[in-house]
């Protein structure tokens, strides 16, 4: 997760008042802001979308405690209408963009509407406030899968030489209408997800520069609760990317943005499923990040061009387990340059040592659910790092936050040191989780570096 620093006042402050606000001070009022605030308000705003204006709906599912009085019909009346408007707008958007009814020079002004009612129907969390002030909303509806449904279903691949992390490179990406904006072309991909779990089709939004080629492709894995396809960040690390002619593929990871589950705020399973959840979502998709990377060299086949795949935090995790799977792939698939942002070698240190899962209860309600260290760390083979990673260590950069203590920065180097990334592709800040992210493009000398190694 980015926390937040998107929307268009980011040019603003990466010009001005950055080398000031992207500091660890900002980290301690972060975590605990969207551990015990923006989390908790999601969660409500989730079970208000799901329980459709019925108010009795909202109370039972919310979470098992007694009614809030300050929860009333307005509030749920105002999610309803707001999620009512935005799906109607979406409704049109998927007409007008895979359907193919639609006049292609209304799709930039489509595409505005729609991002401007999904803003508005995710904003209207901050209307459950009072109720959160009366009595704490949960971080997440806790539903932990208990460990031997988890290992009737991944049990095998814990077992297996390519943990069952195998992607589909040649699977059908549809692609939807296209407008141009500002020199950039829009467009999005559409594709099954893999077998596995319930999920809705994988998706990616896909800009590039409308009129000349790419000279790369970054494939970027969001964090956990980053859903741009509904606030709309600007100033982030693609649009850097972007400027600098890259073309910029951005996955939303499963049970995020358009895939979210009904009854839950974006990412929110895997959180709430406990090790189970995050199984599935990497299991899902670190095969689906293959089957992007796949699209891309396909997209450059007659003028072949690199690819680089960069993740910030659980993104950083998904890149992490791509390199260490992808030795079992067709080289179509393989990314061929990695930049890893505030990542973790270890499940283990973010579960039980990270401060956000901390600050969310995710250790004390594992253990009341029969998850210890112990048997956590059994899954370890498919979540952790490889012994070795799939590109040659020198392809590969890192960034780290020297006081990052959501995926501690100790496990970070842990995997700098593993996979004996060289010192000239490793940066390390005297920043924080979210601020060492936030603050890359307002001080972009690994974002520079990268360009050198992915450019030659």
């Amino acid at each position: 997760m980015e926390a937040w620093g998107g929307g268009s006042f980011r040019s603003v402050l990466d010009r001005s008042v950055a080398p000031y606000l992207w500091r660890p001070w900002y980290d301690s009022v972060a975590t605990p802001a969207i551990a015990k605030v923006f989390f908790p308000l999601s969660r409500a705003w989730a079970s208000a979308v799901a329980a459709e204006g019925n108010l009795d709906r909202f109370h039972h599912t919310v979470d098992d405690g007694p009614p809030r009085r300050a929860v009333g019909q307005r509030i749920l009346n105002s999610v309803d209408q707001g999620w009512k408007q935005y799906q109607a707008v979406l409704d049109e958007w998927e007409a007008a963009f895979f359907g193919g009814n639609g006049d292609r020079t209304l799709l930039d002004g489509l595409e505005k509407r729609r991002l401007a009612a999904a803003r508005k129907a995710m904003a209207l969390r901050a209307g459950f406030l009072p109720g959160h002030l009366e009595r704490p909303f949960p971080a997440a509806r806790f539903d932990v899968e208990k460990e031997p449904s988890v290992t009737r279903r991944h049990g095998d691949h814990r077992h297996s030489p390519d943990g069952g992390m195998i992607p589909d490179p040649s699977a059908k990406v549809v692609a939807s209408e296209n407008f141009q904006r500002d020199g950039v072309r829009w467009s999005w991909g559409r594709c099954d997800a893999p077998p596995g779990i319930d999920a809705l089709p994988a998706e990616a939004r896909i800009r590039e520069p409308a009129r000349s080629r790419p000279r790369a492709t970054l494939v970027f894995a969001h964090g956990i609760g980053m859903e741009t396809e509904m606030w709309g960040e600007q100033g982030t690390i693609p649009d850097w990317f972007l400027a600098k002619g890259f073309r910029v593929i951005e996955p939303q990871g499963p049970w995020h943005a358009r895939r979210r589950v009904s009854g839950h705020y974006g990412g929110e399973p895997i959180f709430a499923r406990g090790p189970g959840g995050l199984l599935d979502y990497s299991w899902t998709h670190v095969r689906e990040i293959g089957t992007w990377i796949a699209h891309a060299k396909m997209l450059d086949a007659d003028h072949p061009r690199p690819v680089l795949l960069a993740g910030i935090s659980l993104g950083a995790l998904t890149t992490m387990q791509v390199l260490s799977w992808a030795g079992h792939w067709p080289d179509r698939a393989r990314p061929d340059h990695a930049m890893l942002i505030a990542p973790a070698a270890s499940l283990i240190e973010v579960a039980y040592r990270g401060s956000l899962t901390g600050g969310m209860g995710v250790p004390a309600t594992l253990a009341a659910n029969g998850w210890s260290e112990e048997s956590v760390a059994g899954w370890a083979p498919l979540l952790d790092a490889g012994d070795r990673p799939a590109l040659s260590p020198s392809r590969i950069l890192a960034v780290l936050g020297d006081v990052d203590q959501i995926t501690p920065y100790q496990s970070g180097e842990d995997l700098v040191r593993r996979w004996n990334i060289p010192a000239e592709n490793v940066f390390r800040r005297n920043q924080g989780h979210f601020t060492v992210s936030l603050g890359l493009t307002a001080s972009p000398d690994p974002l520079h570096r990268a360009l050198d190694v992915v450019l030659g």
